[in-house]
């Protein structure tokens, strides 16, 4: 395990994972084309808050196998990635068993990362084992996992990003930040708690985005769009990103008169 958390440990290794990964094909295969793929944590749909000066994902396996030459990776002739020791990368991906987007998001991920030689395993595993791995024993490679936030605001996400923070995932347990980047997030993230007007918290979490999109502490691949409906006639429905989706306004809902179940 110590072996395999140092290819993780590499910037250009992370940066080869996420050049290879195919998200407009997850949108499309997985989401039915119901999603927007992602270079940084913060979703299109939170309007007042994502960066949109962060590129639009691309991928290129030619941009990954560049990025793992230079890390010191190489190939055997068959096409199998070798480490700077000469072992074959090989690595598992832990998902929830039952959910079946992201079973199938790390079978894609699976396949994509075969074609730069890595041999892959998806473990599905229930929602409470998995979480054990990765918060409590840290018996895993990788994980396939999903990060919401009942607010728009940066606030509620900061014992995420937050380098003390209780789900830091990349690195649970710190008493102060390992890297000069995280010391950076740190320091953004509470100087926006106090920052006025709006403008200048969005300025200084604009840069946590980047530091985020630039060193890839996770992966983040793809944000579901959210689907709601309503029966016609219903007045005033508009449903919103953040929950109650649909009631949020119960007081406005009405239905028009002449509609089928008006009352």
């Amino acid at each position: 395990m110590a072996r395999r958390q140092e290819w993780f440990q590499k910037l250009a290794f992370r940066r080869a994972i996420s050049a290879a990964a195919d998200r407009d094909g997850i949108v499309r295969l997985v989401y039915r084309g119901r999603a927007a793929p992602l270079s940084a944590h913060v979703t299109p749909g939170n309007r007042p808050w994502v960066n949109q000066s962060i590129p639009h994902p691309r991928r290129s396996l030619a941009e990954a196998r560049r990025l793992l030459a230079e890390a010191g990776f190489s190939w055997k002739g068959d096409g199998t990635l070798l480490d700077s020791r000469g072992e074959a990368v090989e690595f598992s991906i832990l998902t929830t068993a039952g959910n079946s987007p992201r079973t199938q998001t790390a079978t894609i991920l699976q396949d994509d990362l075969r074609q730069l030689g890595m041999t892959v395993q998806v473990v599905p595993l229930d929602q409470r084992a998995l979480l054990d791995r990765v918060l409590q024993s840290f018996d895993y490679d990788a994980a396939v996992m999903a990060l919401g936030t009942p607010d728009a605001d940066p606030n509620p996400e900061m014992n995420v990003w937050l380098s003390s923070g209780k789900t830091h995932l990349w690195h649970l347990g710190q008493t102060q930040p390992a890297t000069p980047w995280e010391a950076e997030i740190d320091d953004l993230l509470r100087r926006q708690l106090v920052a006025a007007p709006y403008e200048n918290r969005k300025r200084l979490y604009d840069r946590v985005q980047q530091l985020v999109a630039d060193n890839l502490p996770l992966v983040c691949l793809v944000s579901p769009n959210l689907l709601v409906g309503g029966r016609v006639g219903l007045v005033n429905f508009r449903p919103a990103l953040l929950e109650n989706h649909t009631l949020w306004n119960i007081d406005e809902l009405a239905w028009s008169a002449g509609a089928s179940g008006a009352r």
